[in-house]
């Protein structure tokens, strides 16, 4: 039996106000996040389980790449805010 990922402690985050650009990057933010996750938690199940965690993933991309343009963020300014919110 395989052990269970290992778990990161929670980003932090800053209190931004919703349908901002900063809400857009903690958006991105979080979905980089999940992303991670699921690509370790995909290492552990076989299946069916990875195609419905691919779907996932697709979706998860689609509501980054949306938050992105909708809010003209440039791929450097999202890497930038996510290596920033990553805990030291």
């Amino acid at each position: 039996m395989t052990s269970p990922p290992a778990t990161r402690s929670p980003r932090n985050l800053p209190l931004v106000e919703a349908g901002s650009r900063e809400s857009a990057l903690c958006t991105i933010a979080n979905v980089a996040a999940a992303l991670e996750t699921l690509r370790e938690v995909r290492k552990h199940v076989r299946g069916d389980h990875k195609r419905r965690l691919d779907d996932v993933a697709v979706i998860l991309r689609v509501i980054a790449f949306d938050t992105q343009a909708t809010y003209a963020i440039t791929d450097d300014e999202a890497r930038e805010f996510i290596r920033n919110c990553r805990p030291v």
